[in-house]
Protein backbone atom coordinates (compact mmCIF):
# COMPACT_ATOMS: atom_id res chain seq x y z
CA UNK A 1 0.00 0.00 0.00
CA UNK A 2 2.93 2.14 0.30
CA UNK A 3 3.64 2.97 -2.68
CA UNK A 4 -0.38 3.89 -3.71
CA UNK A 5 -1.41 7.77 -3.70
CA UNK A 6 -3.17 8.77 -0.61
CA UNK A 7 -6.18 10.43 -1.62
CA UNK A 8 -8.87 12.49 0.42
CA UNK A 9 -11.91 13.87 -1.39
CA UNK A 10 -12.82 17.26 -0.74
CA UNK A 11 -16.59 17.44 -0.37
CA UNK A 12 -19.30 15.57 -2.36
CA UNK A 13 -21.69 15.99 -5.09
CA UNK A 14 -24.82 13.33 -5.65
CA UNK A 15 -22.36 10.74 -3.89
CA UNK A 16 -19.88 11.08 -6.14
CA UNK A 17 -17.19 11.25 -3.67
CA UNK A 18 -18.24 8.61 -1.59
CA UNK A 19 -18.95 5.75 -4.36
CA UNK A 20 -15.11 6.49 -5.58
CA UNK A 21 -14.08 6.42 -1.66
CA UNK A 22 -16.34 3.14 -0.72
CA UNK A 23 -14.79 1.74 -3.76
CA UNK A 24 -11.54 2.16 -3.31
CA UNK A 25 -10.82 1.36 0.12
CA UNK A 26 -12.99 -1.89 -0.65
CA UNK A 27 -9.58 -2.36 -2.85
CA UNK A 28 -7.19 -1.32 -0.47
CA UNK A 29 -7.05 2.35 -1.34
CA UNK A 30 -5.57 4.76 1.23
CA UNK A 31 -8.89 7.12 0.22
CA UNK A 32 -11.03 8.92 2.50
CA UNK A 33 -13.70 12.01 2.16
CA UNK A 34 -14.69 15.38 4.41
CA UNK A 35 -17.75 16.33 3.86
CA UNK A 36 -18.25 20.86 3.34
CA UNK A 37 -20.19 21.78 6.25
CA UNK A 38 -23.09 23.25 4.66
CA UNK A 39 -23.74 19.07 4.25
CA UNK A 40 -23.99 19.75 7.96
CA UNK A 41 -26.31 22.95 8.00
CA UNK A 42 -24.09 25.57 7.37
CA UNK A 43 -23.39 26.42 10.86
CA UNK A 44 -20.43 28.19 12.28
CA UNK A 45 -19.59 24.94 14.29
CA UNK A 46 -19.72 22.64 11.00
CA UNK A 47 -17.12 25.42 9.59
CA UNK A 48 -15.03 24.23 12.40
CA UNK A 49 -15.64 20.48 12.22
CA UNK A 50 -15.03 20.45 8.53
CA UNK A 51 -11.34 22.56 9.38
CA UNK A 52 -10.46 20.69 12.48
CA UNK A 53 -10.98 17.10 9.65
CA UNK A 54 -9.36 18.56 6.80
CA UNK A 55 -6.12 19.36 9.48
CA UNK A 56 -5.96 16.15 10.87
CA UNK A 57 -6.49 14.52 7.13
CA UNK A 58 -3.50 17.04 5.97
CA UNK A 59 -0.34 15.09 7.01
CA UNK A 60 -1.38 11.56 5.37
CA UNK A 61 -3.33 13.18 1.98
CA UNK A 62 -0.72 13.22 -0.54
CA UNK A 63 -3.62 14.89 -2.84
CA UNK A 64 -7.24 16.56 -2.20
CA UNK A 65 -9.94 15.59 -4.89
CA UNK A 66 -11.71 18.48 -5.40
CA UNK A 67 -15.63 17.92 -6.49
CA UNK A 68 -17.36 20.87 -7.91
CA UNK A 69 -15.40 23.59 -9.42
CA UNK A 70 -15.52 26.54 -6.92
CA UNK A 71 -14.65 24.86 -4.22
CA UNK A 72 -11.10 24.07 -4.40
CA UNK A 73 -9.84 27.20 -2.38
CA UNK A 74 -9.99 24.82 0.61
CA UNK A 75 -7.25 22.57 -1.60
CA UNK A 76 -4.92 25.61 -1.35
CA UNK A 77 -4.09 27.63 1.36
CA UNK A 78 -3.39 26.68 4.98
CA UNK A 79 -3.43 23.03 3.89
CA UNK A 80 -2.16 22.76 0.28
CA UNK A 81 -1.61 20.17 -1.40
CA UNK A 82 -1.85 19.60 -5.28
CA UNK A 83 -4.91 18.60 -6.32
CA UNK A 84 -7.76 17.08 -8.98
CA UNK A 85 -10.82 18.48 -9.54
CA UNK A 86 -13.49 17.08 -11.11
CA UNK A 87 -16.51 19.47 -12.84
CA UNK A 88 -19.61 18.10 -12.02
CA UNK A 89 -22.41 20.35 -14.33
CA UNK A 90 -23.51 23.83 -13.57
CA UNK A 91 -20.04 24.51 -12.49
CA UNK A 92 -18.31 24.48 -15.88
CA UNK A 93 -22.18 24.69 -17.95
CA UNK A 94 -23.16 27.92 -16.21
CA UNK A 95 -20.65 29.48 -13.68
CA UNK A 96 -17.06 29.12 -15.21
CA UNK A 97 -18.68 31.58 -17.80
CA UNK A 98 -20.67 33.96 -15.46
CA UNK A 99 -18.66 37.74 -14.20
CA UNK A 100 -19.03 37.09 -10.30
CA UNK A 101 -17.74 33.30 -10.82
CA UNK A 102 -15.05 33.30 -13.48
CA UNK A 103 -12.17 34.42 -11.45
CA UNK A 104 -12.81 31.89 -8.79
CA UNK A 105 -13.47 29.13 -11.57
CA UNK A 106 -10.20 29.97 -13.66
CA UNK A 107 -8.66 29.57 -10.70
CA UNK A 108 -9.65 25.98 -9.77
CA UNK A 109 -9.55 24.74 -13.00
CA UNK A 110 -5.83 26.19 -14.03
CA UNK A 111 -4.67 25.13 -10.84
CA UNK A 112 -5.94 21.36 -10.84
CA UNK A 113 -3.02 19.15 -11.75
CA UNK A 114 -6.11 16.72 -13.41
CA UNK A 115 -9.30 17.59 -14.83
CA UNK A 116 -12.44 15.90 -14.85
CA UNK A 117 -15.86 16.42 -16.09
CA UNK A 118 -18.79 13.80 -15.50
CA UNK A 119 -21.48 14.50 -18.55
CA UNK A 120 -20.48 14.49 -22.16
CA UNK A 121 -22.86 17.56 -23.16
CA UNK A 122 -19.76 19.55 -21.36
CA UNK A 123 -17.21 18.27 -23.41
CA UNK A 124 -16.74 21.09 -25.88
CA UNK A 125 -16.38 24.17 -22.98
CA UNK A 126 -14.63 21.67 -20.48
CA UNK A 127 -11.90 20.83 -23.09
CA UNK A 128 -11.69 25.03 -24.32
CA UNK A 129 -10.56 25.56 -21.05
CA UNK A 130 -8.65 22.93 -20.30
CA UNK A 131 -7.94 20.56 -23.43
CA UNK A 132 -6.37 17.75 -20.76
CA UNK A 133 -9.57 17.52 -19.22
CA UNK A 134 -10.86 13.91 -19.49
CA UNK A 135 -14.61 12.76 -19.78
CA UNK A 136 -15.55 10.82 -16.16
CA UNK A 137 -18.64 9.09 -16.65
CA UNK A 138 -20.87 9.23 -13.16
CA UNK A 139 -19.93 6.35 -10.55
CA UNK A 140 -22.83 4.62 -9.13
CA UNK A 141 -22.60 0.92 -6.70
CA UNK A 142 -24.99 -1.71 -8.97
CA UNK A 143 -24.55 -3.50 -6.06
CA UNK A 144 -26.63 -0.96 -3.96
CA UNK A 145 -29.35 -1.13 -5.64
CA UNK A 146 -32.76 -2.81 -4.82
CA UNK A 147 -33.91 -5.23 -6.79
CA UNK A 148 -36.94 -3.98 -9.17
CA UNK A 149 -40.11 -4.47 -7.92
CA UNK A 150 -42.77 -2.57 -10.08
CA UNK A 151 -46.43 -1.85 -8.38
CA UNK A 152 -49.87 -3.25 -8.83
CA UNK A 153 -50.82 -0.23 -10.50
CA UNK A 154 -48.67 0.99 -13.73
CA UNK A 155 -46.27 3.89 -12.44
CA UNK A 156 -44.32 6.73 -14.13
CA UNK A 157 -41.54 8.14 -12.15
CA UNK A 158 -39.67 11.50 -12.87
CA UNK A 159 -36.59 10.57 -10.82
CA UNK A 160 -34.75 14.49 -11.35
CA UNK A 161 -35.62 17.77 -9.39
CA UNK A 162 -38.00 20.34 -10.93
CA UNK A 163 -35.75 23.25 -12.01
CA UNK A 164 -33.83 24.97 -14.96
CA UNK A 165 -30.70 22.43 -14.56
CA UNK A 166 -32.85 19.83 -15.36
CA UNK A 167 -34.90 21.21 -18.71
CA UNK A 168 -37.13 23.65 -16.66
CA UNK A 169 -39.37 24.27 -19.26
CA UNK A 170 -39.15 21.87 -21.50
CA UNK A 171 -38.94 19.47 -18.62
CA UNK A 172 -42.36 20.33 -17.48
CA UNK A 173 -43.66 20.28 -20.98
CA UNK A 174 -43.16 16.78 -21.09
CA UNK A 175 -44.53 15.99 -17.70
CA UNK A 176 -47.77 17.30 -19.12
CA UNK A 177 -47.26 15.40 -22.78
CA UNK A 178 -46.46 12.26 -20.62
CA UNK A 179 -49.38 13.32 -18.53
CA UNK A 180 -51.88 13.77 -21.57
CA UNK A 181 -50.82 10.60 -23.40
CA UNK A 182 -51.29 8.37 -20.17
CA UNK A 183 -53.80 9.67 -18.29
CA UNK A 184 -54.37 9.82 -14.70
CA UNK A 185 -56.95 7.24 -13.97
CA UNK A 186 -55.62 4.39 -14.40
CA UNK A 187 -51.20 5.02 -13.63
CA UNK A 188 -49.70 7.14 -11.28
CA UNK A 189 -47.48 9.76 -12.05
CA UNK A 190 -45.08 10.46 -9.89
CA UNK A 191 -41.92 12.76 -8.78
CA UNK A 192 -39.97 14.51 -5.88
CA UNK A 193 -40.97 17.31 -4.38
CA UNK A 194 -37.96 18.99 -5.11
CA UNK A 195 -36.68 22.13 -6.55
CA UNK A 196 -38.20 25.34 -7.50
CA UNK A 197 -41.28 24.35 -10.12
CA UNK A 198 -42.39 21.47 -8.08
CA UNK A 199 -45.55 23.10 -7.45
CA UNK A 200 -45.73 23.23 -11.17
CA UNK A 201 -45.30 19.68 -12.21
CA UNK A 202 -48.34 18.96 -9.48
CA UNK A 203 -50.39 21.76 -11.06
CA UNK A 204 -50.09 19.23 -14.30
CA UNK A 205 -51.13 16.08 -12.61
CA UNK A 206 -47.62 14.79 -11.28
CA UNK A 207 -48.57 13.25 -7.55
CA UNK A 208 -45.24 14.63 -5.49
CA UNK A 209 -42.94 12.52 -2.80
CA UNK A 210 -41.80 14.24 -0.24
CA UNK A 211 -37.61 14.40 -0.01
CA UNK A 212 -36.37 11.09 1.65
CA UNK A 213 -33.50 9.26 2.51
CA UNK A 214 -31.48 8.02 -0.49
CA UNK A 215 -32.81 4.16 0.32
CA UNK A 216 -35.94 5.00 0.31
CA UNK A 217 -35.52 7.35 -2.74
CA UNK A 218 -34.13 3.76 -4.41
CA UNK A 219 -36.92 1.59 -2.92
CA UNK A 220 -39.77 4.08 -4.36
CA UNK A 221 -38.24 4.27 -8.04
CA UNK A 222 -37.47 0.27 -7.91
CA UNK A 223 -41.93 0.23 -7.60
CA UNK A 224 -42.06 2.30 -11.24
CA UNK A 225 -42.87 0.61 -14.05
CA UNK A 226 -40.80 3.62 -16.19
CA UNK A 227 -38.50 6.59 -15.36
CA UNK A 228 -38.83 9.84 -17.23
CA UNK A 229 -34.77 11.55 -17.19
CA UNK A 230 -34.35 14.95 -17.43
CA UNK A 231 -34.91 16.68 -21.05
CA UNK A 232 -30.70 18.10 -20.77
CA UNK A 233 -30.24 15.07 -23.31
CA UNK A 234 -28.13 13.59 -20.01
CA UNK A 235 -28.06 10.78 -17.48
CA UNK A 236 -27.48 12.12 -14.16
CA UNK A 237 -27.42 9.95 -11.04
CA UNK A 238 -30.86 9.37 -10.61
CA UNK A 239 -31.27 8.02 -14.37
CA UNK A 240 -28.37 5.94 -14.18
CA UNK A 241 -29.40 4.12 -10.66
CA UNK A 242 -33.03 3.32 -12.42
CA UNK A 243 -31.25 1.79 -15.13
CA UNK A 244 -29.19 -0.45 -13.00
CA UNK A 245 -32.39 -1.57 -11.14
CA UNK A 246 -34.05 -2.31 -14.16
CA UNK A 247 -36.54 0.48 -15.08
CA UNK A 248 -36.54 1.04 -17.92
CA UNK A 249 -36.11 4.82 -18.73
CA UNK A 250 -37.20 6.93 -21.84
CA UNK A 251 -34.44 9.79 -22.61
CA UNK A 252 -35.03 12.79 -25.10
CA UNK A 253 -31.80 13.59 -27.42
CA UNK A 254 -29.32 12.05 -25.79
CA UNK A 255 -26.30 14.07 -26.41
CA UNK A 256 -23.54 12.99 -28.28
CA UNK A 257 -20.20 10.72 -26.34
CA UNK A 258 -22.80 8.01 -24.64
CA UNK A 259 -21.79 4.23 -25.71
CA UNK A 260 -23.37 3.37 -28.62
CA UNK A 261 -24.75 0.62 -26.59
CA UNK A 262 -27.16 3.20 -24.11
CA UNK A 263 -29.97 1.25 -22.66
CA UNK A 264 -32.31 3.52 -22.94
CA UNK A 265 -35.42 4.12 -24.30
CA UNK A 266 -34.01 7.15 -26.54
CA UNK A 267 -36.65 9.55 -27.90
CA UNK A 268 -36.89 12.63 -29.66
CA UNK A 269 -38.49 15.27 -26.69
CA UNK A 270 -41.97 15.56 -28.51
CA UNK A 271 -42.23 11.57 -28.62
CA UNK A 272 -41.16 11.09 -25.03
CA UNK A 273 -45.06 11.05 -23.98
CA UNK A 274 -46.12 8.26 -26.80
CA UNK A 275 -42.66 6.76 -25.51
CA UNK A 276 -43.71 6.20 -21.95
CA UNK A 277 -47.20 4.86 -23.14
CA UNK A 278 -45.80 2.28 -25.84
CA UNK A 279 -43.03 1.38 -22.88
CA UNK A 280 -45.96 0.89 -20.23
CA UNK A 281 -47.20 -1.95 -22.71
CA UNK A 282 -44.78 -4.64 -21.34
CA UNK A 283 -42.27 -3.10 -19.04
CA UNK A 284 -40.94 -6.75 -18.64
CA UNK A 285 -39.68 -7.39 -21.51
CA UNK A 286 -38.40 -3.91 -22.53
CA UNK A 287 -36.33 -4.41 -19.09
CA UNK A 288 -34.68 -7.49 -20.56
CA UNK A 289 -34.27 -6.02 -24.16
CA UNK A 290 -32.25 -2.73 -22.85
CA UNK A 291 -30.66 -4.70 -20.12
CA UNK A 292 -29.87 -1.62 -17.85
CA UNK A 293 -28.30 -3.36 -15.33
CA UNK A 294 -25.63 -5.00 -17.04
CA UNK A 295 -24.97 -1.87 -18.92
CA UNK A 296 -24.67 -0.13 -16.11
CA UNK A 297 -21.90 -2.38 -14.27
CA UNK A 298 -19.44 -2.18 -17.62
CA UNK A 299 -19.50 1.80 -18.10
CA UNK A 300 -20.57 3.26 -14.63
CA UNK A 301 -19.41 0.93 -11.61
CA UNK A 302 -17.33 2.44 -9.28
CA UNK A 303 -14.93 -0.15 -9.77
CA UNK A 304 -14.68 -0.44 -13.75
CA UNK A 305 -13.28 3.40 -12.80
CA UNK A 306 -10.39 2.99 -10.55
CA UNK A 307 -7.54 2.53 -13.05
CA UNK A 308 -8.80 5.78 -14.52
CA UNK A 309 -8.53 7.41 -11.15
CA UNK A 310 -5.88 6.06 -10.16
CA UNK A 311 -4.35 7.01 -13.48
CA UNK A 312 -5.50 10.59 -13.17
CA UNK A 313 -4.31 11.00 -9.74
CA UNK A 314 -0.64 9.87 -11.20
CA UNK A 315 -1.02 12.69 -13.64
CA UNK A 316 -2.11 15.31 -11.07
CA UNK A 317 1.01 14.60 -8.66
CA UNK A 318 3.12 14.47 -11.64
CA UNK A 319 2.18 17.87 -12.78
CA UNK A 320 2.16 19.15 -9.62
CA UNK A 321 6.32 18.69 -9.61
Amino acid sequence: MSDQIRVTQLFDCADVGKTIVKAGVSHGKPWKIIQGPWTRGGTKAAYYRFRLEQAAAYPRTQLWHVNMGGRAKWARGMFSRPYALTLHGTDIRENYWQDQHHAVMKSDIDGAGHVWYMTPDVREKAESVRPDAEYFPIPVEPDELPAWSPASRPRVFFPSRWDASKGGDALLKTAADVVAAVGQKDVDIVGLDWGDRAAEAAGLGVTLLPKMPKDKFLLEMASAHVAVGQVAGILATSELEALGIGVPVVVADPVPGYPDDLATVSVARADVGQAVLESLQDPRSLSNRLDGPSYVRRNHSAEVMLPRLEAGYAKALENAR
